[in-house]
């Protein structure tokens, strides 16, 4: 069984991730450039959400929130997680 903290480290890293990937400037899926509330919105998450992912800390994040970001980013979940363990060195399962 994995320990609390090592849960939360991959949490901080996952947030990370999402943060330097799909956060720093926010798309709508035509490429145009949109306030976080209107990602929020296209995403079908909250603005607050996407504050909390921000954190340098991270966030415990829900999948339905993964997977809504990555189905307005059109990601899919294969994707995504290659390009999160090939980028941080840092195996989901493991």
């Amino acid at each position: 069984m994995k320990s609390k903290e090592d849960l939360n480290k991959k949490n901080k890293h996952l947030c990370n991730f999402i943060e330097s990937k799909f956060l720093r400037e926010y798309h709508d899926q035509n490429g145009n450039v949109v306030s976080q509330n209107k990602y929020a919105k296209l995403c079908g998450i909250t603005s607050s959400t996407i504050s909390k992912l921000k954190l340098s800390q991270g966030y415990d994040i829900p999948m339905s929130t993964l997977y809504n970001i990555l189905r307005h980013e059109r990601y899919t979940l294969e994707k995504f997680f290659n390009e999160f363990e090939n980028a941080k060195g840092i195996n989901i399962p493991d």
